[in-house]
């Protein structure tokens, strides 16, 4: 970035103020959190901010009117530090825009939001393939209300060749979320590939609560009970429809829902875990009927387990029904967990009665015969809803267990602590040793441990890094990491919760130089020696190599000596430098004005053998690249000379795009520019000001009429273009073509010392303007009005 020498000398003398720059790291849009049997959540923010901040404070309104209750500013956190801020905000249930800003004193500094979120109900559905549907020509119809959620991928695959087991998934960690809207057609993650009836089912309770709902869903095709209750205890098992293919990869299907609970239940705490299965006992695994109930019971202490001891409601569905026949005894085993006492498991649908499932013919799996246009909204009132939409009817049976009663004794797991991976540095070298710092509200364990997770931009588990019991941990980047953008996150495992990540790094052997300048003194004597000095700063994360440093003196700055510099005429250049990651080499040279007037005097990294990702050796020092600096000064005796560093390698500039609009062919555009011969005059000198109008527009622009006012300490010397009227200079032009411009001047003599802006506008004219009003004063910012300061000496 180009600098100028104006802002090194306010940088060393004036008071230092520090803008901080504002980022919402979570929650993400449409995260809903669950709400406590009060009706209130807790929502977690996490972000990142630049400069220093007295607090952070957090409000939510309603993203639609009526779809919440609006709270006040809640302070989130006092004192900040390292960056990073972390806490909460509690609100009602309800459909929100979370608003955050900082504070220094009373005063705001940024403010950002992030919409919607919500505090509403979550559910995760397990079982099998009616728990999860198929996708495949369900038409299902997705949610109406837009406040019924899910994340929109999925986490499993069908291999080729057919033969092989029917359904793969991974077991890594689970990825970082992005929620949308649960429409027709979106899946829903890790298992479901449509809505299913689950984005139906979420408008009865959005209806009905007016909060929002999301859903995780879990169900595993062709699952039985034992590959449920052995998998939950780390013993592998396979399809039984399908058994001579091999055993399922990764103790699926129970891993999925672990590591739901464990990366989405453990942040967004859950309502309950609801169970559609049963249909496979009959077919494939009747043997297991006699001990379902025990083995349900197994899997559910098992899920409560991994949920860091915390007693999940469940709702079981009495579900039996293959496509053929139903088999009482598997609803019994069902009924048998329903019933047992104190073991906070509620009784589901009884979807048995629901036979002609399939658009209307009987059939194992759930189907629409089609998806009506518009929306048949079937959760706005209890009217019949039709045979052949059977995922609709399915729908509406979840819900009608799903009941006040169930709301009222369903005691919900509400997310209870929090972490944030620390910042890390923006480049960061293959094989690096990193330190991961993290922060945390809420109790974890005694022998509670911190697993650092490698991380891809998108949020994708890649690798574990290492662990440790405390911040900060020492974990090692993988020696052949290739190039690209990465995270980092930690994730406890007592409880188990994943930490907000890090910011985004970049792996890359790249090395990010930057050049400023300084000068010992910015308003010497002719022929007085100053000292220069070059900064070349290597933000990494690689080491530069070859770095060469050109410096050309502009007309009468003569040089004087340098022992870091090699002159030849008025050329300085240094040697070839090798500069470490982080660090600075500082290369200083004097020379001495020998003419009065003004210096700029420009740098650029010449050369350097390793790639710099944002600027270019050697392209000249006028394209704003953070390697070419410039910095002027003065004589303290004036002069209007100026002297310039030459400029001959500068590479083109792309032209300037204009923000203005294109000109009307039936209006004059007048725009105003103003000017003066000596900013730093001193008292007795004549000033010059130049004002310029120009018709940027389409017609002549007449009878202009433009005001100036003097400041204080300047009196008019008449002559020129102006003449006195009132207070103001004024001056006329009886036409300007389009496209046009004409310069007025006037002077004035410094009478006074001080500092003083001198403004002008366009007081009158006979053609309306598109964009500014004539006449209606100098500080509102319209492209009529122009402005110039200056300080007397």
């Amino acid at each position: 970035m180009l600098r100028v020498v104006t802002w090194v000398f306010l940088f060393l003398f004036w008071p230092v103020f520090a803008f901080a720059q504002l980022q919402l790291s979570h929650p993400m849009a449409r995260l809903v959190v669950q709400r406590g049997t009060d009706g209130n959540g807790r929502l977690y923010l996490s972000g990142r901010f630049t400069g220093s901040v007295d607090r952070v404070e957090a409000q939510l309104t309603p993203a639609v009117a009526g779809q919440g209750v609006a709270t006040g500013w809640q302070t989130v956190q006092t004192n900040p530090a390292n960056n990073l801020f972390l806490g909460y905000i509690t609100g009602a249930g309800g459909w929100y825009v979370l608003n955050v800003r900082t504070v220094v004193g009373n005063a705001v500094q940024e403010q950002v939001s992030v919409q919607p979120v919500g505090i509403g109900e979550v559910f995760i559905t397990a079982g099998q393939s009616n728990s999860r549907g198929l996708g495949i020509g369900d038409n299902d119809l997705g949610t109406n209300t837009d406040r019924v959620n899910a994340i929109d991928s999925i986490n499993h695959y069908y291999p080729q060749p057919p033969a092989a087991p029917a359904l793969l998934s991974s077991g890594d960690p689970s990825p970082v979320p992005r929620f949308k809207a649960l429409t027709a057609t979106r899946r829903i993650f890790p298992m479901a590939e449509s809505s299913w009836g689950w984005g139906e089912l979420g408008d009865y309770i959005v209806n009905r609560y007016n909060v929002p709902v999301a859903f995780f869903v879990t169900g595993w095709d062709g699952s039985t009970i034992d590959n449920w209750q052995k998998t939950a205890n780390g013993i592998p098992t396979c399809n039984a429809y399908y058994c001579t293919a091999g055993n399922w990869e990764n103790l699926q299907p129970y891993t999925n829902l672990k590591n739901v609970l464990r990366y989405y239940g453990s942040v967004s705490g859950v309502r309950a875990i609801l169970w559609q299965q049963g249909e496979a006992e009959a077919d494939v695994a009747s043997s297991d009927i006699p001990t379902y109930a025990d083995r349900l019971r197994d899997v559910i202490q098992k899920t409560r387990q991994d949920f860091g001891g915390q007693n999940v409601p469940w709702m079981v569905a009495r579900a039996s029904f293959n496509g053929t026949k139903t088999t009482p005894a598997v609803v019994a085993q069902q009924e048998n967990v329903i019933a047992t006492s104190g073991f906070n498991v509620f009784q589901g649908p009884y979807n048995d009665t629901i036979q002609n499932r399939n658009a209307g013919n009987v059939d194992v799996h759930f189907r629409n015969v089609s998806r009506p246009s518009p929306h048949p909204q079937y959760y706005l009132n209890n009217r019949p809803i039709p045979v052949d939409m059977g995922l609709s009817r399915f729908a509406r049976n979840w819900n009608n267990s799903l009941n006040n009663a169930f709301f009222q004794n369903a005691q919900p797991i509400t997310p209870t602590q929090f972490a944030v991976t620390g910042n890390l540095a923006a480049y960061v070298l293959p094989g690096s040793t990193l330190a991961v710092t993290f922060s945390t509200l809420g109790a974890f364990n005694a022998g509670n441990q911190w697993q650092v997770q490698l991380l891809d931009s998108l949020g994708q588990y890649k690798s574990v890094l290492g662990s440790g019991s405390a911040s900060p941990i020492q974990v090692t980047l993988p020696s052949d990491l290739q190039r690209g953008r990465f995270q980092i996150r930690v994730v406890s495992t007592s409880p188990a919760v994943p930490a907000v990540p890090s910011n985004l790094f970049q792996i890359s052997n790249q090395a990010d130089l930057s050049l400023s300048m300084s000068i010992n003194q910015r308003a010497p004597d002719v022929n007085t020696p100053v000292t220069i000095s070059l900064y070349v700063q290597n933000a990494g994360p690689g080491p530069a190599k070859g770095v060469v440093v050109r410096n050309r003196l502009p007309d009468n700055l003569a040089f004087v000596s340098s022992s870091d510099l090699s002159a030849s005429g008025t050329v300085l250049t240094s040697a070839a430098l090798d500069i470490a990651s982080g660090a600075t080499q500082k290369l200083s040279f004097i020379a001495k004005p020998t003419q009065l007037g003004t210096y700029q005097n420009a740098a650029e990294v010449a050369q350097t053998i390793t790639i710099d990702p944002d600027s270019q050796p050697n392209s000249g020092t006028g394209d704003g690249q953070d390697d070419a600096v410039q910095l002027d000064f003065r004589t303290r005796q004036s002069s209007t000379a100026v002297f310039t560093s030459p400029n001959p390698n500068q590479v083109p500039l792309p032209s300037v795009s204009s923000n203005q609009p294109m000109p009307d062919p039936a209006k004059a555009d007048i725009s105003l520019s103003m000017s003066v011969s000596n900013r730093a005059p001193s008292v007795g000198n004549l000033l010059v000001y130049t004002v310029t109008l120009t018709n940027r527009g389409g017609l002549s622009a007449t009878g202009l009429s433009v005001a100036a006012y003097l400041p204080a300490g300047q009196m008019f010397v008449a002559g020129d273009d102006f003449g006195v009227s009132g207070g103001a200079l004024v001056s006329g032009v009886s036409s300007l073509a389009a496209g046009s411009s004409i310069s007025l001047r006037f002077r004035a003599s410094a009478t006074a010392s001080g500092r003083g802006v001198c403004t002008a506008q366009v007081a009158a004219a006979g053609v309306p303007d598109p964009d500014s009003t004539p006449g209606n004063g100098v500080t509102n910012g319209e492209d009529d009005t122009a402005q110039v300061d200056l300080r007397v000496k």
